[in-house]
C-alpha cells in the first residue's frame, strides 16, 4: 500500500527537519530518475544497504529519523512522541534489544515491550503496513530515503507516494481502521441467520444498556436453543454504527486461554504485536477496549464450567477466562463484552427483558431469555401446519422454545400431516430425537442431588415450595446441599421462571425438562 500525502504535509514535514524537497520522475519503487545528481551516489549506498539486521549507520541521522517519525504521528493522529517511545525508536534503530532498552533507562522489560506495541501499531495505522521492532528500522530509512530523494513518486505537484514492498490485504487486516458509519467486524466465524422471530423486548433491552449505559461486561442466558445466538447476531446489525469494533468468538471446543487471547488481539493488532505472556496480552487487549469502543460477543460460555457441579464453577484450566472477565468489567473503559451461555455465572443477576433492571454492580448487566410467547405462531405458520385454533395450545407445551417448536413442526408434518390437533391427542408432549439429545447434554452436566431435585419435581403436579422440597427430599441430602442445587437448576434454567407475581418460592420444573425426564423415568 502506498502513503499518501498532501503537498502541504509534505511541505511542512520537510520545513520542520530542515530537509529539502526534490524532484522524482513517476515510476516504480524500485526503478527511478533522480533530478539531483549531486545525491546520487549517496542514495545508491544507501539503497544497497536497505533490509539488512546491521545497526543504523552514524551516516543516517537519528535525530531526523526522530523527528520525522514525530511529524507523521503529529500529522496522522495528532500525537507527539513522547520521551519513551523516541528511545524505543533510538534503541532499535541501534539494534539493541528490550531488555537494554529498559535497564538503560531504570524501567522493567516488560512496560517497553508494551510501550513498544503501541507506538508500532499507531505507526502501522500511519504507513499503511505492519511495522515491528524487526522491520521498523528498515521502514523508516526507506521514508527517509525517499524524502531525501531515493524513492517515490511526485505526482502533479500535489502528492507524494512513498511506497513499500510489503502490501496490507484490504479486509483482513486486523489493522484496517473503522469508520463512523463502518466498524470493523470480525464475525466471520457467527452462525447466519435465517429466520428472526419477536423478541422486540429483549432487543430493546440490549440495544438501550449498549447505547445508554454502556456496560463492561453483559451476560446473556437460556436453555439450549432459546435464541441466544440469533439475537446476538441480530444485535449487532442493530448497534454496529456505536462501535468501532465489533468481534464474535466461540468457545465450542474450549481453546485455552492463551490460544484465544492470540487469537482475539490478532483482531486488533498485528501479529507480530501481540505481546509472548499472558499479563502482557491481557494489558494490551485492556488499552485497546480504553482506545477503541469495542464489542466482543463470546458464545457458548458454558463450555467453560464443570459437568458434575453446581452451575457457574469454571474448570480449573479456565480460571484464566474467569480473570479476564472480571477484569474486564471491573477495570475503567468504554467498551463491552457479550457473554453467551446456557448456564449463568454465580456473580451474574439475571432478570428477564420485561423485568430487566440494573443489577447492583453499576457495570454489569444480565439478561435471561424466556420462550417467545405470541411470535412462536410465525414458526408454525412457515411450517404450514394446519388447525391454528390449537397453535396456543402447542406454544404453551413447548414453552415457546423457537428450536424444540421448529423441531416438533418438522414431526408434525412427517408423522400427523401437519395436524396440530391429531399431535396434540397424545396425552403428553411427544420429544423428538433432537431435541432429547441436546436435553442429554445438559442433564449430563447435573450434580446427583440436582437430579434428585429434578425428579421429585417432574412427579409433581403444582408448583411446590421450597419448604417442602426441604421437607420431602431424602435425608441424605443437607438443608444447605438441598438449597445450593435448587439456586444452580435455576441458573441452568431447568426451573420455570417466576416473573408473573407468584412468589420467587414456587418452584416447577421447566416442562420440556417435566417430560425429558419422564421419559427417562419410563425407559428406566
Amino acid at each position: 500500500m502506498a502513503l499518501i500525502f498532501s503537498f502541504a504535509e509534505y511541505q511542512t514535514i520537510l520545513s520542520n527537519q530542515n530537509l529539502r524537497p526534490i524532484a522524482l520522475s513517476v515510476g516504480s519503487c524500485r526503478n527511478f530518475s533522480v533530478k539531483n545528481s549531486q545525491n546520487v551516489g549517496k542514495m545508491s549506498e544507501r539503497s544497497d544497504k536497505i533490509g539488512t539486521t546491521h545497526p543504523f549507520e552514524p551516516s543516517m541521522d537519528i535525530a531526523e529519523v526522530l523527528k520525522l517519525a514525530d511529524e507523521l504521528l503529529f500529522t496522522h493522529t495528532g500525537d507527539r512522541l513522547d520521551h519513551l517511545q523516541e528511545t524505543i525508536i533510538k534503541g532499535t534503530l541501534q539494534g539493541q534489544k528490550y531488555a537494554k532498552i529498559a535497564s538503560e533507562n531504570h524501567l522493567s522489560e516488560g512496560h517497553v515491550r508494551d510501550t513498544a506495541s503501541e507506538l508500532w501499531l499507531k505507526l502501522s495505522d500511519v504507513l499503511g503496513e505492519d511495522v515491528n521492532k524487526l522491520n521498523a528500522r528498515n521502514i523508516l530509512e526507506k521514508i527517509i530515503i525517499s524524502n531525501s530523494g531515493s524513492i517515490g513518486d511526485f505526482i502533479g505537484g500535489n502528492k507524494v507516494s512513498i511506497c513499500s514492498e510489503r502490501r496490507r490485504p484490504p479486509k483482513s487486516s486486523p489493522l484496517s481502521k473503522p469508520t463512523a458509519n463502518k466498524p470493523y467486524l470480525d464475525i466471520d466465524t457467527a452462525p447466519e441467520i435465517t429466520a428472526f422471530y419477536g423478541r422486540t423486548d429483549e432487543l430493546n433491552t440490549l440495544k438501550n444498556w449498549l447505547i445508554q449505559d454502556c456496560p463492561r461486561l453483559i451476560t446473556l442466558v437460556g436453555i439450549i436453543g432459546i435464541g441466544k445466538t440469533t439475537l446476538a447476531i441480530k444485535l449487532i446489525e442493530e448497534i454496529q454504527t456505536q462501535f468501532e469494533y465489533i468481534v464474535y468468538r466461540s468457545l465450542r471446543y474450549c481453546p485455552n486461554i492463551d490460544s484465544f487471547l492470540i487469537d482475539l488481539l490478532q483482531s486488533f493488532v498485528s501479529p507480530t504485536a501481540v505481546p509472548n505472556t499472558r499479563d502482557r496480552q491481557v494489558d494490551l487487549l485492556l488499552k485497546f477496549l480504553r482506545k477503541h469502543r469495542t464489542l466482543i460477543i463470546i458464545d457458548d460460555v458454558q463450555m467453560l464450567f464443570e459437568k458434575g457441579q453446581f452451575s457457574g464453577q469454571y474448570r480449573a484450566e479456565c480460571e484464566g477466562y474467569y480473570l479476564l472477565f472480571k477484569q474486564i468489567a471491573e477495570l475503567s473503559h468504554a467498551s463491552s463484552l457479550l457473554l453467551i451461555t446456557s448456564e449463568q455465572p454465580e456473580n451474574a443477576i439475571c432478570h428477564t427483558a420485561r423485568y430487566a433492571i440494573a443489577t447492583r454492580h453499576k457495570f454489569t448487566r444480565c439478561l435471561k431469555l424466556t420462550g417467545l410467547g405470541n411470535a412462536a405462531k410465525q414458526i408454525l405458520r412457515d411450517k404450514e401446519l394446519s388447525d391454528e385454533q390449537m397453535w396456543d395450545t402447542l406454544i404453551e407445551n413447548y414453552c415457546g422454545h423457537p428450536l424444540w417448536l421448529e423441531m416438533t413442526a418438522t414431526m408434525i408434518q412427517d408423522l400427523f400431516a401437519g395436524s396440530v390437533t391429531e399431535f396434540l391427542s397424545y396425552p403428553s408432549s411427544l420429544l423428538s430425537n433432537e431435541i432429547g439429545s441436546q436435553l442429554s447434554r445438559g442433564w449430563l452436566r447435573l450434580t446427583e442431588s440436582e437430579k434428585q431435585i429434578v425428579n421429585y419435581l417432574s412427579k409433581q403436579e403444582k408448583a411446590v415450595t421450597l419448604m417442602q422440597v426441604l421437607q420431602e427430599m431424602p435425608n441424605s441430602y443437607s438443608p444447605e446441599i438441598i438449597l445450593n442445587a435448587v439456586r444452580s437448576l435455576k441458573r441452568r434454567c431447568f426451573l420455570e421462571d417466576n416473573g408473573n407475581g407468584e412468589r420467587a418460592s414456587l418452584l416447577r420444573l421447566d416442562r420440556i425438562w417435566e417430560a425429558y425426564v419422564r421419559s427417562l423415568n419410563v425407559l428406566n
